[in-house]
């Protein structure tokens, strides 16, 4: 689908290689989310099954595919859905509308919350897609952010001032959620084809933390660490998508057993700095920045942009090509395609590339 010159050759041990921190055979290509605009316009067909989002995957040069059980929680600003799609495995299915403030402000709205139940969660999405698989594929899965489930449940403003008000109740909803999510990651980590999980949670904005490490460290990263702990009895990795400045809690997050940080915003952290202090323990996914290259830039700035990162990145293993955030309905779908067929071009090992004087008209971006 890229081009007749790249054979579709889906190797998972390839990206399991990169999350363990040695050298596969070439750079591989990560997302947490691509939305279903681009998946369409990229296979130029509807995605309307999961066999149709297997084939996305597959025919744009991953390892694997990405996706999670069919549940959510309610959350502030839901609303009622304004439309609908037909397949529900795809996690923006629909626009939410929704005026709410909080769902649970008191112990009475907690009591009536309507919660998730583990054992009755939808869970055939992932049962089907392991049939699917193309050879050489894996299912990456996990669970949505037990502290983002925390904050829409209650509102922002109801959580920072609960922390002072109603300690308990704040201990309550983290459990509540916390326990919750910890038995779907237990469910799901057992199924066929799962090759490893990713916990996504937006902990952080570009000037830092959304919240006191202190409350992270009590309320959150006991169920972390018990999903890392999941995840290494099993032999496979775990990775954390966040957003933002991770710092104040990167030692923590490396004792939840994290194997890999995604997306490293370039706004927010410096890759080669994060690559030279946490290397040797931490992969680093993405960080191809998703505004001014794969949304308003050429192609050839893609390409410039990728090949710097590999040669900055890639060598000894532990980095793999991927967007600052995830794949957005409006980056320009040549810049996505773009950033595959420069992975190729440029990720294979030894990695041994110079910085070339010219692209465009400017120098070659180098981020080291």
């Amino acid at each position: 689908m890229l081009s007749d010159s790249v054979p579709l050759e889906p190797d998972f041990n390839r990206l399991r290689t990169t999350l363990l921190l040695e050298e596969p055979d070439r750079v591989p290509n990560v997302e947490l989310h691509v939305d279903w605009q681009i998946k369409q316009a990229f296979l130029g067909r509807p995605i309307r099954s999961v066999q149709d989002d297997v084939d996305f995957w597959y025919q744009a040069g991953y390892d694997y595919i990405y996706l999670r059980a069919n549940y959510e929680y309610r959350m502030v600003g839901d609303g009622h859905r304004a439309e609908d799609r037909v397949y529900a495995g795809d996690m923006q299915l629909s626009k939410w509308e929704g005026d709410e403030t909080s769902l649970v402000s008191n112990r009475t709205e907690f009591e009536f919350y309507p919660w998730p139940d583990a054992h009755t969660i939808d869970y055939s999405n992932l049962e089907e897609c392991a049939r699917c698989l193309y050879p050489g594929m894996k299912i990456i899965s996990g669970v949505g952010g037990i502290f983002t489930r925390v904050w829409r449940i209650m509102g922002f403003e109801t959580l920072c001032y609960a922390l002072v008000d109603q300690p308990d109740l704040v201990a309550a909803l983290f459990q509540r959620v916390g326990e919750t999510q910890l038995e779907v990651f237990r469910r799901i980590i057992e199924m066929d084809e799962i090759g490893a999980m990713w916990y996504g949670d937006d902990l952080a904005y570009t000037e830092g933390l959304l919240i006191d490490p202190k409350v992270l460290r009590r309320h959150l990263f006991p169920y972390l660490k018990e999903m890392g702990n999941l995840c290494h009895h099993k032999g496979i990795p775990y990775i954390i998508h966040s957003d933002g400045d991770l710092r104040p809690v990167m030692e923590d997050l490396i004792e939840c057993g994290f194997d890999a940080i995604h997306p490293v915003e370039p706004k927010a952290m410096d890759s080669v700095r994060l690559k030279k202090e946490y290397g040797d323990r931490l992969a680093l996914l993405g960080n191809i920045e998703i505004g001014e290259i794969l949304t308003l830039g050429t192609p050839e700035q893609v390409e410039a942009e990728v090949k710097a990162h590999i040669r900055a990145l890639a060598p000894g293993g532990g980095y793999a090509v991927g967007s600052s955030n995830t794949v957005a309905y409006y980056v320009k779908l040549e810049n996505f395609k773009a950033m595959i067929q420069a992975t190729r071009k440029y990720g294979r090992y030894p990695i041994s590339l110079q910085i070339s004087p010219v692209i465009g008209g400017t120098h070659e971006h180098d981020i080291s």
